[in-house]
Order: structure tokens, then sequence, then C-alpha cells
């Protein structure tokens, strides 16, 4: 069974926990009971439920103060509770309300009630949550299109700062051009220059000679040098603008030796090239020993690697914002393509709700509609958008409740309630509306619109009224047989000596009979419950139908002769079949009971029990109604035609319903459950029903069932 929610029920009384449980179990909800307090806050706080379910008379504590307690928790404030009471106090009710109960249940508890009330509050949960979530969506797409925007515009002013320089390779034409203009500019012999702009990357080198044939001024770095060593030559060895002269005024470092040991009898100037504030490469000017470099070459070298330093760590930025935009782009994509699944998983599963939702605008006017609301209402699609909310109901009363409605989510409050609405071709339904507002994503608890939630409980409602009549039925007819059961008792136990053995017996009978009406009666409605539940066990077994015929109506004649009705019976011999003799039989005694019952004195009955024809010439006939099976086999039809006071054509369609009686025949004791149960197991058997009748003519009940192939 598929898990609908998660509910805590807290009751001291066993007997209804059970009760209670059962109910939501069969719902599809998972239960976790409570008996104290104290152990449902620790049992909700180990496990959050959907909703809990709390009595208000507990062993330890009171159940307002342990809904108060609820509320004070952070991991349980928005779980919603229900509080179960006997008590009708206005005071404790608005006391409830205050410290955070959500609905009340009154005891006795009607469990219809309480399931339609937990399942509407877990739905509402569930679309709560899914408007959150789609809420959160839209807020998070619109934030990220928001830092697009911004990317985007600041790639396009580091664009328009580096023109030059935008990529790696035209970083190394950077480098040449630069070592080409400090050979031409300074006179130098040549110019060699190498770059390392990151932790692992190749290392960037470039040179520039004065004379292209002279080889033995040629750099050769890379060559006599590993990577490792020309990266720590570089950003270990040149911190500043360094050049041989440097030597004589201090110490010769390892890493100057090293220099001086590549470059050979050279006079050098070393410009460092900063990125960063990291020093990341260098530029070597060689010229002949002798040379010694003024602070005018000095200032001029600098200034220009400077420049260049500065563009090449505008060019790396702008590479590095490029390659982050690009991933800010895919980014960005694959959460527009979530937002859209999303999306269209949103109003897939709005489009298959069985309950209509309609959303609207902050005037209240219709924008969204999904298909559950036409078939509801009888409105199309195009007849609701655009039209305002408060002008669909018929009637003023309607209206006007309508825009109550609209007031209190305008309000940004929540509506759950009850309507009886009218569809557009002004036939009347119950519905359960639920009505929340839709929040600004960028203005908290400012309402944009709202969304209204309809369910068709007209089933439900019908549901109830048949209820409250079974119930009527029953407890009269319970309580008729049980009353004649305790006057004569009675009258046995206080006048057993003055009465006669034959005055006994007679007052014995009574309340035998009585009680078999009692358990008559108890005996159809577990029939029923069986039924419905499922654990009704059918035999098949090869029986005899014409025999069980038979037995009973000769089990039934004594009652008919008792009233004076004349009771005959025709049957073919071996009808055999496979089945459940005691559910026949059932069945049987079910029609000629009411065919007794229903029939005046002096009247008759007849039984007949035959073989079927396909293509008989009365098919679905007042003889035999109902008979004209499409499938090819053997069948057996049972009917039994009485002279009692027949039915009207209107009720026809509805005997074989649950609980339906003829309100003209109401004075005659019955409960409605034997047609709905003859029905139910003959449909089990294979088979089918039929009846026709006419108002003071009597009436045809009729059975069909297969017979076994190899007796045909």
């Amino acid at each position: 069974m598929t898990q609908r929610g998660h509910v805590l029920v807290v009751d001291d009384d066993l007997v209804i926990l059970q009760l209670i449980r059962q109910s939501l179990y069969a719902q599809g909800c998972a239960v976790t009971v409570a008996t104290t307090g104290a152990d449902a806050l620790r049992s909700a706080l180990a496990q959050p439920p959907d909703i809990i379910l709390l009595d208000v008379m507990l062993p330890d504590a009171d159940g307002i103060e342990i809904c108060q307690r609820v509320r004070a928790e952070p991991l349980l404030a928005e779980v919603p509770v229900i509080l179960i009471t006997s008590l009708n106090d206005p005071t404790a009710r608005l006391r409830s309300l205050e410290v955070g109960a959500d609905d009340f249940i009154m005891k006795p508890i009607d469990f219809i009630e309480l399931r339609a009330r937990v399942g509407s509050i877990l739905r509402l949960n569930r679309y709560r949550l899914l408007l959150e979530e789609r809420t959160q969506r839209l807020r998070a797409e619109e934030k990220m299109m928001q830092r697009n925007r911004e990317l985007l515009l600041l790639n396009s002013f580091i664009i328009s700062t580096a023109a030059k320089l935008q990529n790696a390779h035209h970083v190394e034409e950077s480098l040449y051009y630069a070592c080409t203009v400090l050979v031409q500019a300074l006179s130098l012999n040549a110019a060699e220059a190498w770059l390392l702009p990151d932790d692992g990357a190749d290392l960037m080198v470039a040179y520039a000679l004065a004379n292209p044939d002279d080889e033995v001024l040629r750099p050769s770095v890379p060559e006599i040098m590993s990577y490792e060593r020309a990266r720590q030559l570089t950003t270990a060895s040149v911190a500043a603008l360094w050049t041989r002269d440097d030597t004589a005024r201090e110490p010769i470092s390892p890493d100057a030796a090293a220099w001086l040991q590549i470059y050979g009898d050279q006079s050098l100037l070393i410009a460092p090239i900063a990125i960063k504030s990291r020093i990341t490469g260098a530029i070597v000017l060689l010229s002949p020993y002798d040379r010694v470099f003024g602070e005018h070459e000095r200032a001029f070298a600098q200034s220009l690697v400077s420049a260049m330093s500065q563009a090449i760590e505008a060019t790396l930025l702008h590479q590095q914002l490029q390659r982050h935009a690009e991933h800010l782009e895919e980014m960005v994509a694959l959460r527009t393509n979530e937002l859209q699944a999303e999306r269209d998983r949103t109003q897939a599963i709005l489009e298959a709700l069985g309950e209509a939702v309609l959303v609207t605008d902050a005037d209240c006017i219709i924008i969204y509609a999904n298909p559950a609301t036409s078939i509801l209402t009888g409105y199309r699609n195009s007849e609701l958008i655009g039209c305002s909310w408060c002008a669909m109901p018929h009637d003023e009363s309607t209206t006007l409740l309508y825009k109550a409605i609209r007031d209190q989510v305008g309000r940004g409050q929540m509506w759950r309630g009850e309507v009886m609405s009218r569809r557009h071709d002004g036939t009347a339904y119950d519905t359960a509306l639920t009505v929340a507002p839709i929040y600004d994503p960028q203005r908290a608890n400012v309402p944009i619109g709202m969304v209204s939630i309809q369910r068709d409980i007209t089933p439900l409602k019908a549901a109830e009224r048949m209820k409250d009549q079974f119930i009527s039925n029953v407890s009269h007819e319970l309580r008729t047989p049980l009353s004649i059961i305790t006057l004569h008792s009675g009258n046995l136990d206080t006048l057993y000596d003055r009465l006669t053995a034959e005055q006994q017996r007679r007052l014995i009978r009574e309340v035998r009979a009585q009680a078999q009406l009692l358990d008559d009666l108890i005996g159809d409605i577990l029939e029923l419950s069986r039924i419905d539940s499922g654990h009704l066990s059918v035999n098949d077994w090869p029986i005899d139908l014409a025999e069980i015929m038979r037995h009973e109506v000769e089990q039934l004649r004594p009652l008919a002769d008792r009233k004076g009705l004349r009771l005959d019976l025709q049957s073919d011999s071996g009808l055999l079949m496979q089945g459940d003799p005691a559910h026949l039989g059932q069945c049987i005694r079910n029609l000629l009971s009411n065919a007794i019952k229903f029939t005046p004195s002096g009247g008759s009955i007849f039984c007949e029990c035959r073989r079927m024809d396909l293509g008989a010439e009365q098919l679905d006939s007042p003889e035999w109604p109902g008979f004209g099976p499409n499938d090819i086999g053997a069948w057996a039809g049972l009917r039994i035609v009485d002279t009692g006071i027949g039915i009207d054509a209107e009720h026809i369609g509805h005997l074989f319903e649950r609980f339906y009686r003829v309100e003209s025949q109401t004075h005659v004791p019955g409960t409605g459950l034997g047609l709905a149960i003859t029905r139910e197991l003959i449909t089990r058997q294979g088979g089918w029903t039929g009846v026709a009748s006419r108002p003071g003519a009597g009436s045809t009940f009729a059975l069909y069932l297969p017979l076994s192939d190899d007796e045909w």
C-alpha cells in the first residue's frame, strides 16, 4: 500500500487509539501512536510526522499544553495539530487556537470525517510544498539570470580593455614584441623573456636578437635548464630590477651565480614580470660585457615591463573570467533546463490531478485552470481564463462567500471549508474548497495571486446520508426484536409461576424467533463487511443447483404456509455446476424470503430452475428478465415469481444498491442489504441478476449461473 503520510496519534484510550490507527492505515497512512504527552513529544522529535492527532485529556498533561510545546519546537512548528476532545467549551477551544491548534474533532469520533480531514490536510501539505518548491525555483532562476547579466557586462568591459591579448598565443606574441622593442630601443645584443603565469602551466619563452645570424648570443635556457629550475630562478632570484653590476655591492647569491653561469661574459639587466603581486617571469637584457645600464635605461625597461605585466594580467584575468562565464553559462543552461523540466513536471501533475485547480492573479482573475476544473464545473477552459474567480457561483450567497474568501486570502491567510457549488448547467454539487495565497518571490509576504483547489465530495456526502439512513434502519431493526425479547423475558421472569406451560413455550418461541431475526440482521451486515474487505472465502465445489433450490424452498415453506401463501416449485434435474453451495443457498433464501414478505395472504409464489438456451425466443422479457448472455456456454436460470405488491419502475434500477429501500415498503422489516449481498455473491459465481415488476401485479427476480461444460 502506498504511504500517503505519517500521522502521530496521541490518546490514552487504547480502544480509540486502535480504531484510529486501523482507520488511518486503511487510508494508506503510516501511523505512530503514543499514550502520554511526553511519549508524543519524544516520538515527534525523533521522526516528525505530517499530522498530529492529539487528545485533550492525557494522563501526564492536557493536550493544549502539549500543543503549545509542539509549537515551541522549531522542528515541529509547522506540523498541523488536530485536537480530539469531548469538551464543547468555547474558552478552551479559543485557548487551543491561541497556542497553535489547527482543527478539532469531537468525540465520539466520526471516522469518515476523520479520514476526510486527514486526507485533505495531507493533500494540501503536498500542494503547499509543491508551490513552495516552485516559488524557490523561480527565485533561483531569477537570481541566476541576474548573475549572468552582470557577468556578461563585466566580460564586455574586460574584452574592451584587452583587445590585443585574448589568448595564450597572443601572450607569447606580446613577450616577443616586448623583447624586440627593448633590443631596438636599448641597442642590445639580445633580449629573452619567459613566463610562468600559473603553477603547472607551460613555460612561455620568447627572445629577440639584434643580429639574427648571431647564434652565439641565442638564449638556450630551456635546453640547459629543467622546467622546475627555471621556475625557481624566475620566482626566487628576480625580486627587483637587477644587473650584473649589483654583484659588486653585495655577495653573489647562489641563484645570481646560476644566472651568471648561464649567460657567461655578458652584461645583464633582469626585469621581473609581476602578475597579481607575484613574480611569475622575467625579461633578461643582454649586452657586451663592458656595458653599464644607466638609470634611464633601467627606468625605460621597468616601465615597459610594468605596462606589459598589466596587460598580461588583464588578459589572464579576462581569460579566467571568460572561462568562469562559460562555466556559469553552462550552469545557467543546465539549471534552466532543470527548471523547465520541473515546470513541465509540475504542469503535468496539475493536468493529471483529479481535483479542480484554479490559479488567479492579484485581481482575482483566473489565469490557469486544469482539465479537472472543466470536468467538475462544466465550464470550458476558454470560458474560465480571464474571468473573475468570484463570479463563478450562480447564487448570491455563495458569491458573497467567495468574496469573503478572496479578502481573507488577500491578507495572506489560507481558507478551507466545504461549499455547495453549481455547475455551468445549474446542477449542484458538494465540494471541499481550499484557497491559498501565492506570494511574490521578490517581496516576502506580499500575495500576488491565489490558488484554489476543489474536490468533489458529492459521493462522500451521499454516503454520509446513506450511512445515516442505514444506521437509522439498523437501529430500528435491532431495537424492535430487542424490545420484544426484553418484554417476553421480563414476563417469564416475573410471571413464570402464573403462566401455563403453553404460554411459557409460546413466550420462549417468540424470544427465539426475535433472536433469530437479530442473528440474521447481524449476519447480513457481517457478510457485507467480509465482501468489502476481501475476506469472503468462495468455495468451488461441484453442486446441483436444482437440489439447492428444492432444499431452500422446503426450508421456507412453513413460513409461506403460516401466511397462507401457495408455494410451487418446478425444476429441471441434473443442473450441475461449480460453485459455493452456502452462498447460492443464501441468495435463493434472500429472494424467496422477500417474495414471502411482500406477498399478501392468499397470494402465490412460483419458483423455477431450468437450463437456458442461447437464442431463446424470450430474451430480456418479464418471464426471464435480464437474460441475454454474450458468452458461449451453458447457463442455468433460476426465477422466483410472486403476486405481491410490486415495485414502481423508478425503483427498479436501485433495488440491488446497498441500503436502498422503497419508501412505500419501509414498514416491512429489513435493512436493504439482502439484494445487494445477492448480487455480489452471484457476480462472484460468474453470473448475473435480473428483475421485472409492476405495482399491484407482483415481481420476478431471476439469477443466471454458468453450468459445467461437460454436462451441457
